[in-house]
């Protein structure tokens, strides 16, 4: 799964990366922006601690935060003031999960992370030994999306 992930982002492939990328968007901005994009990193953080199978996912759903997200959403923050242009399509995107977010709008993205992630939260609270929940799979589908946010607003188009 780890390669599935580093071949459709190879610019983000490592945590390090990834959290690189993320300081330098997270230094151009502030406020709600900046406190979200903080957020996200340190999701994206624990979903590289799950995808390279350092830690069980068990153990890190309760570490995933939306603290900010949900702060901001009842202020009617605007996300895709984070960047204004829909995600663009990819070759890389073709036969993935990932390519009906072709032609999106940031926000839709970002709605999407934050619901996986309450998802996630939601079912682990009411039934944490649920034996047909997938959950290495779930945390590689939500470091995705939250890869293709960080490749989409990294991208200067």
């Amino acid at each position: 799964m780890l390669e599935s992930i580093s071949k459709l982002f190879s610019t983000l492939s490592s945590a390090a990366k990834t959290a690189q990328a993320l300081q330098k968007l997270i230094s151009d901005v502030d406020g709600d922006e900046r406190s979200l994009l903080e957020e996200l990193k340190e999701n994206a953080g624990l979903c590289w601690l799950v995808t390279k199978r350092e830690v069980a996912p068990i153990r890190i759903i309760n570490e995933l935060q939306t603290t900010e997200y949900d702060r901001i959403i009842k202020t009617d923050f605007d996300l895709d003031k984070l960047k204004r242009k829909k995600i663009r399509a990819s070759k890389r995107y073709q036969g993935t999960d990932l390519q009906v977010f072709v032609g999106k709008s940031t926000a839709e993205l970002i709605e999407n992370i934050y619901d996986r992630i309450k998802d996630i939260k939601r079912i682990h609270r009411i039934d944490p030994d649920m034996k047909r929940i997938r959950w290495q799979v779930r945390f590689i589908n939500l470091h995705k999306r939250i890869l293709l946010l960080l490749e989409h607003l990294k991208r200067n188009d």
